[in-house]
């Protein structure tokens, strides 16, 4: 038996198997990855990838919408503590939503502090950089549309 494979039941088991294929799919969607359908992505028990400055990210979702936009939806964690990276540009449109803890947000030449609850809008071509600016994690959705997400940045 694999070691912690005692506690998993029947139901982690099919949430570990959909977390697999949905992150899979969001995490690697490349040119050529298909149109979305009406679905519900389930829940999913831990982050997928673990980056250099200690954030923490999974994809839940990646696709084309039927009228052939890319969309690309993940979750990140930062830390309390996490040092402040440095700001970058993207080439698709974003929405933040903080489900936990407050960020900082940088766009613009501004700075801007969102609490749980707060929706960011990030725009295409913004020069921005998010950071946790609580004593907690901070943790939140992106939805990421159009722009470089068709070419499988996700």
């Amino acid at each position: 038996m694999i070691t912690g494979m005692s506690e998993m039941n029947r139901r982690d088991f099919g949430v570990a198997a959909a977390m697999f294929a949905v992150g899979q799919t969001a995490m690697q969607p490349g040119p050529g990855y298909g149109v979305l359908t009406s679905s519900v992505t389930p829940p999913m028990p831990r982050m997928g990838m673990k980056l250099p400055n200690g954030t923490e990210r999974r994809g839940v979702l990646a696709g084309l919408l039927q009228t052939g936009e890319g969309v690309s939806v993940h979750e990140s964690r930062i830390p309390a503590g996490t040092p402040k990276g440095t700001a970058y540009t993207i080439q698709h449109s974003e929405v933040l939503v903080v489900v936990e803890g407050t960020l900082g947000f940088q766009h613009d030449g501004l700075e801007a502090r969102a609490v749980t609850g707060s929706v960011i809008f990030v725009a295409y071509g913004t020069n921005h950089l998010v950071w946790n600016e609580g004593d907690g994690d901070a943790r939140y959705f992106s939805v990421e549309m159009s722009g470089d997400t068709k070419k499988g940045r996700g």
